[in-house]
């Protein structure tokens, strides 16, 4: 039996629910994958958090895996995706970290921005203020104090996973919060560089 037809009948089995097939899966596969992780996110914590999000991730949809498509490709595929996901999340979140420190230090030059500015900053502490006690507080730790998530999580005695989480939450929510200024604030940071 060669390689590829091995693999086959693991994915049949896989998809008849048999743990020890995936078991098989993730030992041969989990390596390769962190490896390829580690390459783009330079961070242990991280790649093997691509490595149990996309293994759970075979597992809850074994049932739509093709036994006749490359396992390998569909693995690294499925890391790959997850991984540019995560760039374009701390992309849009630095972005907003970015307006929001912008907003306390940036120095205003025009009348109009003055106004433009006050407002956009007022909407944000609002929307800041809104929201839960313990979201609002790791919100303002991290971005008023500058402190990290672990920093966070050893202060408040919580999770890094809470932490990031309630962030995830948190900047959601600013994002829906001043959607009706995203253009301005685009304008003011572009006027203010």
């Amino acid at each position: 039996m060669n390689q590829s037809s091995e693999e086959k009948v693991l994915i049949i089995q896989l998809k008849e629910g048999k743990q020890a097939s995936y078991k098989v899966l993730y030992s041969k596969y989990a390596p390769r994958l962190f490896a390829f992780s580690m390459k783009y996110l330079q961070s242990r914590e991280d790649a093997e958090e691509i490595v149990q999000e996309v293994f759970l991730r075979i597992w809850e949809k074994k049932y739509n895996i093709d036994e006749n498509q490359s396992f390998s490709s569909y693995v690294f595929q499925a890391a790959k995706h997850r991984i540019f996901n995560g760039f374009r999340k701390k992309v849009n979140e630095q972005a907003y970290m970015d307006f929001l420190v912008f907003a306390d230090r940036a120095p205003k030059n025009f009348t109009e921005i003055d106004v433009d500015y006050n407002e956009i900053k007022l909407k944000a502490e609002h929307a800041i203020s809104a929201m839960p006690a313990k979201r609002q507080e790791i919100f303002r730790l991290s971005r008023e104090e500058g402190l990290k998530n672990r920093e966070i999580a050893e202060k408040l005695k919580i999770s890094i996973k809470t932490v990031e989480n309630q962030m995830s939450q948190a900047l959601k929510f600013l994002k829906e919060e001043l959607c009706d200024y995203q253009v301005l604030i685009l304008l003011l940071l572009l006027t203010q560089i």
